[in-house]
């Protein structure tokens, strides 16, 4: 009786084979580091502990669908900017593309739309409202002494040069520091995220204290990344991720003001300071 002959190998040469057809379901996704700060209802811990939030769910979501694994890191937004410019981060949440922005980041298509706002605390009964008398968006811009604050790094409106009021406005590092001093009355008005402003007020238990003045503009958002971590193919599969997403729900629309600087109001913005 004779044995079949098999050729030696034979075995290491399909295994060798099986592995080589596995291997890229074998490696591991690419890590890109996310920076978060406490942002309600965009990130936050929740109540088991655990890192969640509307932009935090988006960004796992996206990443993960476009082959990324997202490790977050938790970081103030003016930081976030600093080292995703300096190639030490790799991503951050809810960035505008804005021109200074280009040399060093790659964007997203938006993922959300963010809606930003001038807040006011409502006039101390038998005192004079100071923002009734400013009726229309140039009023409000040539208006004198208004102390307004802004989170550091942000530009939540495009005609902000040609509104004197709003372009002096202080800088600040924390959103909640600014409703503190909004609150001390500190400041007579806050440029802030509607959806946080809304969520820390309620907090508080000072939304019927607070007035909306002005819309400042309802604006899409991006996942921001640093140049040399991800290629202009990475972005493609990214954008196709978020393209997949399910659209947002209207709970977070944004709220009514006195004012708005629609589009219409920026061309009369800026056909009226031509004058002055």
């Amino acid at each position: 009786m004779t044995t079949p002959y098999r050729p030696r190998g034979s075995w290491q040469a399909r295994i060798g084979l099986l592995l080589l057809l596995l291997s890229p379901m074998l490696q591991a996704s690419q890590t890109l580091t996310v920076a978060w700060s406490h942002w309600p209802p965009f990130s936050q811990i929740n109540n088991r502990g655990e890192l969640d939030g509307l932009d935090v769910s988006l960004t796992r979501q996206i990443l993960t669908q476009a082959g990324f694994a997202p490790k977050f890191r938790e970081l103030p937004w003016a930081r976030a900017l600093h080292l995703v410019e300096h190639d030490q981060l790799d991503v951050a949440m809810a960035a505008l593309p804005l021109p200074e922005r280009q040399s060093y980041a790659r964007f997203s298509t938006p993922y959300r739309q963010s809606a930003y706002v001038l807040l006011s605390n409502d006039p101390i009964p038998g005192h004079q409202d100071r923002w009734a008398q400013l009726d229309n968006l140039p009023a409000l811009c040539n208006e004198k002494g208004l102390k307004i604050g802004k989170l550091r790094g942000t530009r939540p409106m495009h005609q902000m040069d040609s509104c004197p009021a709003l372009k002096m406005a202080t800088e600040y590092n924390a959103d909640e520091r600014m409703i503190d001093l909004l609150l001390a009355r500190r400041l007579d008005g806050i440029i802030m995220e509607w959806q946080y402003a809304r969520y820390r007020l309620a907090q508080l238990g000072a939304e019927e204290f607070i007035s909306c003045q002005l819309l400042l503009h309802h604006q899409p958002v991006s996942l921001m990344f640093a140049k040399n971590s991800v290629s202009e193919e990475q972005i493609l599969k990214v954008n196709e991720a978020i393209h997949a997403l399910p659209k947002p729900h209207n709970k977070f629309s944004p709220p009514r003001c006195r004012l708005n600087a629609d589009p219409g109001a920026a061309d009369l913005l800026t056909r009226t300071l031509r004058k002055h």
